[in-house]
């Protein structure tokens, strides 16, 4: 069995038709049949139901093309990264980045790169975790930079965690809320809400840590993937924005917005990670990508332990 079989398989079993698989490697439709009748044969085992309608893979078949594509992802990368070492070229990494970790870590490790790895290209795209990881299982990123407990449980991916940060809502100074002590959660209900968007179970915390009646509704006023938007308009309304201490680093972001006293710290916190396909070998620049990443985390104080 060679690889060019183990295309053969992972082509028909995402096609689910041997006319649109046959169509997607250049063979003819008796000619991919015979190589996928050929793998059946040495293994001694069908991979596929075949009825006049459609194609089913059998549970061995799923076993059996989960592996191949692992197979066939490592062969690329091993040529890649063969490729690169010729031309003495580092190479190129896509990685994503939800809004928080973005706006803690993004600015910070692309100046680190930049300095130690000039030739290094480099394509990121910020986005909420959903979306990421769909981009990470088509391969379409090499790794994500993402709160790592809104990732589903599963042995398909490795995770690599970074300092914990706890939220807190930050005002712009002049607001009617500002250099107040113990602020009641109650008077925050007053203000426009502004932050990224939250899955469902951290909403429902901030919902119950607001002290929000069964009946009433939690509103955000804006939702943006941009937390530099988010802060730009806090600065310019009343509204409330919930960030992380570490999301504020920046001394022009400091200058113009503060954070709010309150009697309770927000249960909200941040685990930010670096979630990566488990069993792939990443490439180097990747890996250079994540040593950087680790290092501006590691230079931010972590969040403190909660009370």
């Amino acid at each position: 069995m060679n690889l060019r079989q183990l295309e053969h398989i992972v082509a028909l079993a995402e096609e689910g038709s041997f006319a649109r698989a046959a169509q997607r490697v250049h063979l003819s439709q008796p000619a991919l049949s015979r190589s996928i009748q050929a793998i059946e044969q040495f293994l001694g085992t069908a991979l596929f139901d075949r009825t006049t309608r459609e194609v089913r893979i059998t549970p061995t078949g799923q076993t059996v093309v989960r592996r191949a594509k692992k197979v066939l992802f490592e062969t690329r990368c091993l040529l890649r990264d063969v490729d690169l070492m010729k031309n003495h070229d580092i190479g190129s990494v896509n990685f994503g980045a939800g809004p928080y970790p973005a706006a803690m870590l993004l600015s910070a490790a692309l100046d680190d790169l930049a300095r130690n790895h000039p030739g290094l290209r480099v394509n990121v795209t910020v986005d909420n975790w959903k979306p990421l990881l769909t981009l990470l299982q088509e391969e379409a990123l090499d790794f994500v930079m993402i709160d790592i407990r809104g990732f589903p449980a599963t042995s398909e991916i490795d995770f690599i965690s970074l300092p914990k940060q706890r939220a807190a809502w930050f005002v712009r100074k002049g607001h009617p809320l500002a250099g107040k002590n113990n602020v009641e959660t109650q008077a925050l209900h007053d203000y426009p809400i502004l932050s990224v968007p939250l899955p469902d179970a951290m909403q429902q915390s901030l919902r119950k840590w607001l002290r929000y009646a069964p009946n009433q509704e939690m509103e955000f006023h804006l939702t943006c993937n941009d937390v530099n938007v988010l802060q730009e308009y806090a600065k310019k309304t009343d509204a409330l924005v919930l960030l992380t201490t570490n999301a504020m680093w920046r001394p022009a972001d400091t200058a113009e917005l503060v954070p709010l006293s309150l009697p309770t710290r927000s249960p909200l916190t941040l685990q930010c990670g670096i979630a990566h396909l488990a069993g792939r070998t990443l490439s180097p620049a990747a890996q250079q990508c994540i040593v950087a990443i680790r290092r501006i985390a590691a230079a931010h104080p972590p969040a403190a332990s909660p009370d």
